[in-house]
């Protein structure tokens, strides 16, 4: 479809009256085609494409072996465990982080919730939440997942998930000064509040295209990424898009076209990564209420490459 890709994308946001800000293609390692609404290409909040950040920094931290998948996230967290803890919860291990698959009870609260503004201490919150499901039974989205995954990053490291990848992830893929937001205890946010703008989701979208590999740099492992990109558990498609619900990795999502995966946020964040096709396609807005629709004008469009 070539450069007019974008644009068919762009035209048909513009028809349904969807609020895209940035869109931008890449291909061959080159920005091939772009979209502003405005002069700066202004950093805003990425929302759970955060997520997927969260995910190449535990492929970072278990390469130096600070972590691993299999663990045991109790063992690191033994102060905050209550008085009884359900045997679910003794048995969640990072890798029931990755994938949502705790066997948390409910969700818990997201970033518009009320409780956002009200809890001070977000880890109790999390091991004193109800676990009913046996840890890798059920899919069940929750920011908690990804937070505590950053905060266990975090104890192992000695410092928090923004400091621990600036040099690491951040700087190498040309992401400067980078910004995160942070809870009341003073731990990343993780989940989201990552704020981007449209060039640097596209440089994190085209390392992830290379399984890793930035500007011929090895920045997360490749064995890594390729278990993080593909369907790790079923998902339930419950935000509203036919596209999400093909499965989930390590906070990644399949989408509709075979062999891509995608990267997603709140308001219509997108990262949509295609290795074999070698494109990635980015898209910020703050579309408050259709915004599963960027999403599945995006899919209809890239399937045809």
């Amino acid at each position: 479809m070539g450069n007019g890709l974008l644009k068919e994308i762009i035209n048909d946001t513009k028809r349904e009256e969807l609020n895209v800000l940035y869109a931008q293609l890449r291909q061959g390692g080159e920005v091939k085609d772009e979209y502003k609404r405005a002069v700066n290409k202004t950093r805003l909040n990425t929302f759970s494409v955060s997520k997927s950040v969260v995910s190449a920094g535990f492929g970072i931290a278990a390469d130096e072996g600070l972590l691993d998948i299999d663990e045991k996230i109790c063992d690191a967290f033994e102060e905050y465990l209550p008085k009884n803890p359900s045997e679910s919860l003794l048995e969640t291990r990072v890798r029931h982080l990755l994938t949502m698959t705790t066997g948390l009870k409910e969700s818990l609260f997201f970033c518009d919730n009320p409780e956002r503004y009200m809890v001070k201490d977000w880890i109790k919150y999390f091991f004193d939440a109800e676990f009913d499901h046996a840890p890798g039974e059920r899919f069940l989205y929750s920011n908690f997942n990804t937070y505590i995954l950053s905060c266990l990053i975090e104890k192992r490291a000695g410092v928090n998930l923004l400091e621990y990848l600036r040099g690491r992830l951040f700087e190498p893929i040309g992401i400067g000064n980078p910004d995160w937001t942070l809870c009341p205890k003073g731990h990343v946010h993780a989940a989201n509040g990552l704020y981007f703008n449209i060039d640097e989701m596209g440089r994190f979208g085209e390392m992830l295209l290379r399984y890793g590999e930035y500007d011929g740099k090895r920045i997360v492992p490749e064995k890594y990424l390729k278990e993080a990109t593909v369907k790790q558990t079923e998902s339930p498609g419950e935000f509203g898009s036919a596209c999400l619900n093909r499965g989930y990795g390590y906070q990644f999502w399949m989408t509709p076209i075979p062999d891509t995966f995608l990267c997603y946020g709140n308001y219509g964040q997108y990262c949509l990564v295609m290795p074999k096709k070698d494109t990635v396609i980015s898209v910020i807005s703050f579309e408050g209420f259709n915004y599963q629709k960027i999403l599945d004008i995006i899919v209809k469009y890239a399937a045809e490459i």
